[in-house]
């Protein structure tokens, strides 16, 4: 069989166009696999951040219920903070000094606000917690508080808990 003058070369452009079909896969297979890595890192940076806000608010709990307004158990209260302990939120911009310009002392539900007028802050390794009692309401058998902790990792990765609890007297 011979082949006319219009079939020569016909494999070589086959061989070529399957050539660059198979380098667009590749390509696409490798963006894929480069996203998904970044993802995973992503998602791994900001689990271990969520586990330690998580271990920050156990941290929290702990020193609010070993904590005296004038002596903290512990130096991650920032100074003077405690006066927020034991108190209704209403009477904190008189008892709380902090609270006399009222921003320290505001409810505002928002991690830079929680993270610039922390109560209490601690460090895990490259993350850092920070806690603010939002809200205080006093009852017969103890008090009930509105706290938020925000974690920040080295790489900017942030984890936001709220809370309710209940310390009883």
């Amino acid at each position: 069989m011979s082949l006319s003058g219009q079939d020569k070369g016909i494999a070589l452009v086959t061989a070529l166009i399957l050539s660059l079909v198979a380098i667009v896969l590749m390509a696409a297979i490798m963006v894929l696999v480069v996203t998904n890595t970044q993802h995973s890192g992503s998602v791994k940076r900001y689990t271990s951040c969520l586990e330690a806000t998580k271990g920050g608010m156990e941290d929290f709990i702990a020193s609010m219920k070993n904590s005296t307004w004038t002596n903290p158990a512990d130096t991650n209260w920032i100074t003077g903070h405690t006066c927020k302990l034991k108190r209704d939120t209403s009477v904190w911009s008189s008892a709380c000094t902090f609270c006399s310009n009222g921003t320290q002392c505001t409810d505002d539900s928002s991690p830079s606000d929680i993270i610039n007028y922390a109560d209490w802050q601690k460090s895990y390794g490259s993350y850092t917690v920070y806690a603010k009692i939002i809200d205080c309401k006093g009852y017969a058998d103890g008090f009930l508080y509105n706290i938020e902790l925000v974690g920040v990792g080295a790489g900017n990765e942030k984890a936001w808990i709220a809370l309710v609890y209940q310390l009883a007297l």
